[in-house]
């Protein structure tokens, strides 16, 4: 999108839109009465008669139907059944013999027999008045909002579009009721769920091969999308007793997609895999896959009626899948909490299944207690019965895969739910001799190694997940042994929980005993539980929260009580299960400890209390601040407030990675990376391990030491030093400073890739901390910092610190301004306002050409640039300040001429307000004055002339006149009139440039006549 400005990129968003297939309609035709009209309500209509044509609709049940849309309040509640009625149909109670008629909007089956319309500029009349980029509508229900900012601004990017879309909402909630999509765009493009009631929602970018962001963006929009979003991929959501939305990442959609139509090729013969293995890393959002791919095969007719499992592998996933499934406005699925409810299951329906979606562990499938189902199962197909066996409608979905799905329990499960579909989540699959989950669930044979993957790098590069860091502690009393980490690395069934490793084998058993003796020791966990405290009062209190996983129950229990020296109580709180175990003085702490919990909480119930423990752990600013468990919350926990994980457990291969990335989660943009102290001293060992497992390609981004992130420190400050070749470094001299600028803001290239890594550098001098290298390179971060400060002020005109920066940046806020040198030149950077007084405030303020040329370039590109949609003086230099800034542009720049040059343009500023306040001439007034002294030059009859075509116009244009074509025709035809007989012979023009100059008017009117 180089060298587009907004109205450009405008004109080509609009273009690829109509090449998809959308009819653009100019914003004064579409079909609706005022500006207060949301709905195109006669398009709406005809689309209802069109797609229920086989319903017997009459005219007064589809406006019933319409009129059971609107009423719906633009509340929480309110968005939720609007969001519903654009997925299956508005429900009314026909007054023909009082039949109940589900009466559709959208025909998602046949895409074509829906009407797409693009439009611009729309304007919508609620407690304020707005006007709209692009706006998509189908079937005359607005279903999409893209706003856009010029590319080439010094001073807006998307995000302006995205407030300004979030200002939007509240100016006018009625329309956002309908509005399921919001797009940000100017070079790059995010998209983003419409929830009115929350200041801030999750951004994503929408990928597309080799396509750019806007491109990208377009072609998530299609005809051949929209509606398969808005129906399968968008879901209100509840959070914390809040509701918001979820919109599907681009790479759940692709694997959702990819599912969906393996099963419906196998069906239809086109293919005959029924096996699929989805690996995603962990982090990126492969609950929501599975439940994307669940819904949508769940409500298509050609599978008439599925059943559909998800298969886990621990009673606490089970319960987390169960949660994050109701949280959604979606089907809920059914718990199968035991073999019997199993068993009811498969005997359903004489043996055909119960229909639905279910959730269980694998542990249901006990081959001696399902022999006698799967002999009956047996006898009936022999006798051409149809059974759950036999039913190819039965997809499974298997949540990470590489577990349990090699031994009896998934071959009783394979057996029983033979003729459906398998597929697998991961994202850490194994390769290994007798657990290959690519041959178990993928087509190597046929070069398919996975139907989707999604791994590390391209999570991180697209900001869904963060690098995770570990540190090794090397002190010897702290860490396990060589020997030690040896024997249990050779040990296949450390992912057993520890109530079962009751019953392993002895030797096994007495490897894993000597161990954990080693870790329980309660001098060793007192010195380690001072170096935890240490570590989080120092780095993360106040900003992020940590979980300690102690090796058994026991020890979780000795954790808290050590924590609790060094920590106020509250701060931690333990998150185990509490069955009885072997080990009688171990079952004393635990069922101690149970008891004091169920005191504290006044609860009888452990789950109730686990519950709520973990939801206030999720919460800013709720206590605790750090859990300790030992097999609990290790797979699929999602916190993304959790940075540091203090790993006293050994784990291996797999395990450990999934483990590990319970802290990769971003949060708020100020998190670096995840962050994992190793006490035990396994990461060393089990990271190469991985990579001989995984292959180097696939695994290396997975952990990065303290010295890797040296590293990316050491990179990324050269990278960016190198942007400022040829200027003296760590000199606070303005002049110098201002090169620095004019660097940045002669390429578009060079600001944002210098804006992007300061604040990665800051974050990662905020991570790092007081290492030394970074101590050795302080004063080049103060020069940059003092740089991104400059230009802050200077050009974007914004702080350069919020109240987010001064929360989780304090060690690096303490230590910038603890430099003299920043904060002298922090002090005397000039702060002018662009008000009647900046010329001469600037002069005053400022030494040299330029920086008085910086100054008034930008000043006017914020100001002018920003707002000439709104005002007509702005709008009247803008192009002059388009041209001040591509001089600016240019190497070999006279910076007097700049500056008289801008400074001409202001006093032009100045003397057209105060004209238009001595004419006492409205902004619609004076915009067109503006146009026909362009043309014709200044005369004083052109005064009298526009308050003629005021008149003229005169009631007409009440609110919403540009949307009735009666009323715009009347009032376009007058004008034509006016000026036909005023200038055609007067100027001796032509048809042309009447045409031209009724063109120019009419834009004016139509943007400030109401």
């Amino acid at each position: 999108m180089s060298g587009f400005d907004e109205e450009m990129l405008e004109d080509y968003v609009i273009e690829q839109f109509e090449k998809d297939g959308w009819k653009f309609v100019k914003s004064a035709f579409l079909n609706r009465d005022t500006n207060e009209d949301i709905l195109l309500e006669s398009d709406l209509m005809r689309a209802i008669k069109r797609i229920n044509h086989n319903k017997d609709l009459d005219d007064d049940e589809i406006i019933q139907a319409i009129k059971e849309l609107k009423l719906k309040p633009s509340t929480s509640e309110g968005l939720k059944q609007v969001l519903n009625m654009l997925k299956y149909g508005v429900t009314i109670v026909s007054k023909r013999g009082r039949e109940i008629k589900k009466i559709n909007l959208f025909d998602f089956s046949n895409i074509k027999l829906n009407e797409y319309i693009v439009s611009r500029q729309v304007i919508y009349h609620g407690k304020e008045e707005i006007r709209t980029d692009v706006m998509l509508y189908v079937n005359g229900i607005p279903l999409a909002n893209i706003e856009l900012k010029n590319p080439a601004s010094f001073s807006e990017t998307w995000y302006n579009a995205y407030l300004q879309i979030k200002g939007y909402e509240k100016d006018v909630p009625e329309l956002y009721k309908y509005v399921q999509i919001g797009v940000a765009a100017e070079q790059n493009a995010l998209y983003f769920p419409i929830v009115p009631q929350l200041e801030d929602v999750n951004k994503s970018e929408w990928k597309e091969d080799d396509a750019d962001p806007v491109n990208s963006v377009i072609k998530m929009l299609s005809k051949e999308r929209i509606l398969d979003l808005i129906r399968n991929y968008i879901f209100i959501r509840e959070e914390a007793g809040m509701g918001t939305k979820v919109i599907a990442r681009y790479m759940q959609y692709q694997a959702s997609e990819r599912i969906v139509n393996r099963v419906l090729n196998q069906m239809e013969g086109i293919d005959d895999k029924k096996n699929g293995l989805i690996w995603h890393w962990q982090g990126s959002g492969k609950t929501l896959t599975m439940i994307f791919a669940a819904n949508k095969l769940y409500h298509l007719q050609k599978l008439e009626n599925p059943s559909i499992f998800f298969i886990l592998d621990r009673l606490d996933l089970e319960n987390q899948l169960y949660q994050e499934f109701t949280a959604l406005d979606s089907i809920h699925p059914e718990i199968i909490h035991n073999i019997d409810e199993l068993k009811s299951l498969i005997l359903h329906d004489e043996y055909k299944g119960k229909k639905g979606i279910f959730i269980t562990i694998m542990q249901r499938f006990k081959p001696g207690q399902l022999d006698k189902v799967q002999e009956d199962l047996e006898k009936l197909e022999e006798m051409d019965k149809n059974t759950i066996s036999s039913r190819e409608n039965v997809i499974t979905f298997i949540d990470e895969g590489h577990r349990t799905q090699y031994g009896t329990l998934a071959g009783q499960m394979r057996k029983i739910l033979k003729s459906g579909f398998f597929f697998a989540f991961t994202g850490t699959p194994i390769a290994k001799k007798e657990k290959d989950t690519y041959n178990k669930f993928a087509y190597p044979s046929d070069n398919e190694a996975y139907l989707h993957r999604y791994f590390i790098i391209e999570s991180i590069k697209d900001g869904f997940t963060l690098k995770i860091v570990y540190k090794p502690i090397v002190e010897r009393d702290i860490r396990l042994d060589k020997n030690s980490i040896k024997a249990f690395s050779e040990v296949e069934f450390d992912e057993l929980p520890e109530e079962i490793q009751d019953d392993v084998e002895i030797r096994v058993k007495s490897k894993l005993n000597a161990i954990n003796v080693f870790l329980e020791n309660p001098k060793r966990i007192e010195k380690v539980a001072k170096d935890i405290a240490d570590n989080f009062k120092e780095n993360l209190d106040g900003k992020f929260k940590a979980m300690v996983v102690a090796a058994t129950r026991s020890a979780c229990v000795q954790y808290k009580r050590a924590l609790d020296k060094f920590l106020p109580p509250e701060y931690s709180e333990v998150i185990m299960t509490y069955h009885k175990i072997k080990d009688p003085q171990a079952n004393q702490i635990i069922k101690e400890y149970e008891e004091e919990l169920k005191t504290k909480y006044n609860r009888k119930n452990t789950e109730d209390i686990k519950k709520e423990v973990i939801e206030n752990f999720k919460e800013e600013d709720s206590l605790p601040k750090i859990l300790i468990v030992t097999d609990m919350l290790l797979t699929g926990f999602d916190a993304p407030i959790l940075q540091t994980m203090y790993l006293d457990k050994p784990i291996k291969e797999h395990m450990l990675l999934q483990a590990v990335a319970r802290t990769n989660r971003p949060y708020k943009d100020v998190k670096e990376a995840g962050y994992i102290v190793d006490y035990v001293g396994m990461i060393d060992t089990e990271l190469k391990h991985a990579l001989e497992i995984y292959g180097t390609d696939e695994i290396q981004e997975t952990l990065y030491d303290i010295e890797s992130m040296k590293n990316d420190f050491n990179k990324l400050m050269d990278e960016t030093l190198a942007i400022f070749k040829g200027i003296p470094k760590n000199q606070y001299d303005r002049e110098i400073l201002l090169n620095a600028i004019e660097i940045l803001t002669t390429d578009d290239e060079n600001s944002d890739i210098f804006i992007e890594n300061y604040r990665n550098l800051r974050r990662l001098f905020e991570f790092l901390g007081t290492d030394a290298i970074v101590l050795d390179r302080r004063n080049e971060f103060k020069w940059i910092s003092a740089i991104y400060s400059y230009y802050m002020k200077m050009v974007t005109r914004d702080p350069s610190m919020d109240e987010t920066v001064r929360k989780y940046y304090e060690k690096t806020i303490k230590f910038l301004h603890k430099a003299t040198e920043f904060e002298e030149f922090e002090k005397n950077l000039p702060e002018i306002e662009f008000d009647e007084c900046y010329l001469e405030n600037l002069n005053q303020s400022t030494d040299s050409d330029e920086e008085r040329a910086a100054n008034i370039v930008f000043a006017l590109n914020k100001f002018v640039l920003v707002n000439k949609e709104n005002n007509p003086v702005y709008e009247s230099v803008a192009d002059k300040v388009e041209r001040l800034r591509e001089m600016w542009k240019t190497r070999g720049k006279d910076y007097n001429k700049l500056y008289q040059e801008g400074a001409e343009i202001f006093k032009q500023i100045q003397t057209s307000f105060k004209r238009q306040e001595k004419l006492d001439l409205s902004d619609l007034e004076y915009s067109m004055l503006s146009v026909l002294e362009n043309k014709f030059g200044k005369n004083k009859e052109l005064i009298q002339d526009v308050e003629d075509i005021d008149s003229i116009i005169g009631e007409d244009a009440f609110d919403g006149w540009v949307e009735q074509r009666a009323v715009y025709k009347k009032i376009e035809g007058n004008i034509r009139r006016f000026i036909r007989k005023k200038y055609y012979k007067k100027f001796n023009m032509n048809m042309n440039d009447l045409e031209e100059l009724n063109k120019q008017i009419m834009e004016k009117v139509e943007k400030y006549a109401e």
